[in-house]
């Protein structure tokens, strides 16, 4: 099984073992005196141990009611307390290159959103950047109640083979409004400019679908769609009514400029504001290619905090960069990350706030990365907090499905991910405990048994 996610909400890719949990042995044991929360939570993690004792789950009393998570290229949810069960019947036969962008639980937990993309194998290519070929997809809507699944098509493009496949689409990030509307970005049909790309919402108690924010209005083309000259859209964020985007000006030459902006879904008639410059490089540029692709930068939950990877050598193709959040009411900035290793600043990381809007965390992209992730917070903006999830000798690989990390009674923005390669492992989504994530491990012919969770 390969999963893999591709950074709808501000995800991590961990290799190897999740902190305080693995999804194998080799879990280290915590030695007596390691300073703690004052739950049994260590706050220093320490090196796993020689040996291989079993896996440590969480107790009863902290296993959530209500999740949801990817198994043999199927969702399954759990609700209440319930068994899990599967609700999703995919055919996926000869398309094995099978990608799962992060599902999305609306406010009430009635529904949850998800984009999958299933493509045949051999597909590859290079450049810069890179093709991503599962950042779009089919997206779903399931009804957790009934367990009704909806596929939401763009009217206009029914006719494109692509955008009617059940298993592939041009939809790339989702969102939830309220509880009764949901938000999608769709970039419309590749290789041509389409009037159909832009922001949609879906009105759940009418069952309608309507454009809110066309591409053009954001006055940029996208990666799949790029225009001579034109400033390209890298990546999105959504919060408190504003759509956040981060874009490229004056790509592929010495001189692109990297900017965040940010356009009123309420008032999507209003012109889009700069938010936050992120700084200048010579942005895949075919003489000399700075480091950077997309800068890692997120949104806080509440709308008040914009964290930022801020690139320092400008026009230059040396790595240099700092982090920065910056808030939003009265413009004042707090660094963070000062002690990260020179060779995360290096490169793009990857920037996620946690639910409490006062903590982040810093990792870095790429599947190999032997650092991170690394913990921040605004009360303690100089401190610097280090996990180790490559400690444990597994070779299994994760990648971001949501964050969290639970503390006391509450979760700090720690991410794991659904898990590739290994059908005795999935991973999956706590709505009890909002951005906490939580470990399945057992037998792949015991799907329909409860989960053994794993408190991360």
């Amino acid at each position: 099984m390969r999963i893999r996610n591709h950074k709808i909400v501000a995800c991590f890719l961990l290799l190897s073992a999740v902190v305080l949990a693995s999804c194998g042995s080799g879990v280290g044991t915590i030695p007596s005196g390691t300073p703690d929360h004052g739950n049994g939570t260590p706050a220093v993690i320490p090196s796993p141990s020689s040996t291989h004792p079993p896996i440590v789950t969480a107790p009863p009393s902290e296993l959530g009611a209500t999740y949801a998570y990817v198994h043999a290229n199927q969702l399954w949810i759990a609700l209440h307390g319930a068994q899990p069960v599967q609700v999703t019947s995919f055919n996926v036969s000869g398309l094995p290159d099978v990608s799962w962008h992060q599902p999305v639980w609306s406010p009430d937990d009635h529904f949850l959103a998800f984009i999958l993309n299933a493509r045949p194998a051999g597909q590859g290519g290079g450049g810069c950047p890179a093709p991503d070929f599962g950042a779009n997809g089919a997206l779903y809507l399931l009804n957790t109640g009934t367990l009704h699944l909806t596929r939401l098509v763009v009217p206009a493009d029914s006719g494109d083979p692509l955008a009617s496949s059940p298993h592939n689409g041009y939809w790339q990030y989702v969102f939830w409004e309220d509880a009764t509307h949901l938000l999608a970005w769709y970039n419309g049909t590749i290789g041509k400019t389409s009037s159909t790309a832009g922001l949609y919402r879906y009105d759940l108690t009418k069952s309608s679908l309507t454009q809110v924010v066309p591409l053009s209005s954001l006055g940029v083309a996208t990666l799949f769609n790029a225009q001579k000259n034109a400033p390209l859209l890298l990546s999105m964020r959504y919060s408190s009514g504003q759509l956040y985007y981060q874009v490229v000006t004056h790509p592929f030459t010495q001189q692109s400029q990297l900017t965040i902006y940010r356009h009123s879904v309420d008032h999507p008639g209003m012109s889009s504001s700069m938010v936050q410059t992120m700084g200048s490089e010579a942005w895949c540029s075919p003489q000399q290619s700075g480091p950077y692709i997309k800068p890692g930068w997120d949104i806080s939950p509440d709308g008040a905090q914009l964290v930022a990877q801020m690139i320092g050598a400008s026009g230059s193709t040396a790595a240099a960069s700092s982090v920065q959040v910056l808030n939003l009411s009265d413009n004042s900035t707090t660094a963070l990350f000062a002690q990260l290793p020179a060779s995360m600043l290096a490169r793009d990381l990857v920037l996620t706030w946690g639910p409490d809007s006062q903590s982040v965390v810093a990792t870095q992209a790429h599947l190999l990365s032997q650092d991170g992730p690394y913990s921040a917070t605004l009360a303690n903006p100089a401190g610097m907090q280090q996990y180790a999830p490559n400690a444990a000798p597994t070779r299994h690989k994760f990648m971001c499905l949501t964050r969290g990390k639970r503390m006391d009674n509450s979760c700090s923005p720690m991410c794991a991910t659904s898990c590739g390669d290994n059908e005795d492992v999935t991973c999956f989504i706590d709505v009890s405990q909002p951005g906490c994530l939580r470990l399945r491990h057992g037998d792949a012919d015991q799907s329909n048994a409860a989960p053994a969770e794993t408190q991360l």
